[in-house]
C-alpha cells in the first residue's frame, strides 16, 4: 500500500483500539472516509481490505462494521504496541507469558519425544549460559540462541509459528525499554543449569518447573524497566513542553 493507503488504515486501527469505534459499530462510508483523508475511494478499499486482514472490521456489501478486538488476528499486537513510545506493560507482560508458555511447552514435547541429538543440540545451548564471563549482550544472544534451538527442535510448528509472530512483532518495541532492564543473571545461570539436568534426565515436570522460573524472573525483571522507561518518557515530554 502506498503512504497514503497505510495512513488511512493505520489512523482507522488507531480509532478502534483507543474504543472511538466499538465492536458492532459501523465504520463511515467510503465516500466519508475518502473526503477525510484526501484520497480517492479506490485507495479506500485497499484500506478497507487492510482492516479485514488484521481482523478488526467486518467487510460487507453494506460497509463496514467493527469486530471484537479478540477476534483480530495476531498481526495486531503489533500495532498496538507501536501507538506509544514505551509498550503497555499488561500487554507485554501478556506476550512474554504466552512466549513462555510456548517454550516450555515445546521443552517438554522436545525430552518426552525428541531425538537425543536434539537434546543434546539445546543442552549446549543452554550450557553456554554457564559462561560468566560473558557480557550482557553475549548473554541475551546466548539466551535468545536457547530459545530458537528448543522451538526448532520441538517439532511443534504451531508453537514455532505462533512464537515467531508474537517475537517479530514484540522485538522492536523493546528498544525503548531495553536500556533499563537489570536482569539478575545468576539467578538466570542457576535456573540454566536446572534446565541442563532436566534436559539430560528427560524430567518433563522439572523442565515445566523452570519454564515457570524463568516467567517468574522475566516478570521481576520487566516491570520495573518498563515503569523506569515510563518515567524517561514523562521527563523528555515535560522537558519539550
Amino acid at each position: 500500500m502506498s503512504a497514503k493507503h497505510n495512513q488511512l488504515a493505520g489512523s482507522l486501527t488507531d480509532e478502534i483500539l483507543s474504543g472511538r469505534y466499538q465492536a458492532g459499530d459501523r465504520l463511515p462510508s467510503e465516500r466519508e472516509l475518502a473526503v477525510r483523508f484526501n484520497v480517492n475511494r479506490g485507495a479506500v478499499r485497499e484500506a478497507m481490505s487492510r482492516l479485514s486482514q488484521l481482523g478488526v472490521a467486518d467487510i460487507q456489501p453494506g460497509g463496514a462494521r467493527v469486530s471484537p478486538i479478540n477476534e483480530a488476528s495476531l498481526d495486531i499486537i503489533g500495532h498496538m504496541l507501536s501507538t506509544t513510545r514505551v509498550p503497555d506493560a499488561q500487554l507485554l507482560g501478556q506476550i512474554f507469558e504466552v512466549v513462555e508458555r510456548l517454550l516450555s511447552m515445546a521443552a517438554e514435547a522436545l525430552v518426552e519425544r525428541g531425538q537425543a541429538e536434539d537434546v543434546e543440540a539445546v543442552r549446549a545451548q543452554v550450557q553456554q549460559l554457564f559462561d560468566n564471563g560473558l557480557d550482557s549482550e553475549a548473554h541475551a544472544a546466548a539466551r535468545i540462541e536457547m530459545m530458537r534451538t528448543i522451538m526448532i527442535t520441538s517439532g511443534n510448528l504451531v508453537c514455532q509459528l505462533i512464537a515467531h509472530g508474537l517475537f517479530k512483532q514484540f522485538a522492536p518495541t523493546l528498544e525503548a525499554v531495553k536500556p533499563y532492564v537489570q536482569l539478575d543473571v545468576e539467578a538466570f545461570n542457576r535456573l540454566a543449569r536446572r534446565l541442563d539436568g532436566a534436559l539430560a534426565s528427560r524430567d518433563r515436570r522439572a523442565v515445566r518447573e523452570v519454564f515457570d522460573g524463568f516467567a517468574e524472573l522475566h516478570d521481576r525483571t520487566l516491570t520495573p524497566a518498563i515503569e523506569a522507561a515510563v518515567r524517561h518518557s514523562e521527563f523528555q515530554a515535560e522537558a519539550a513542553s
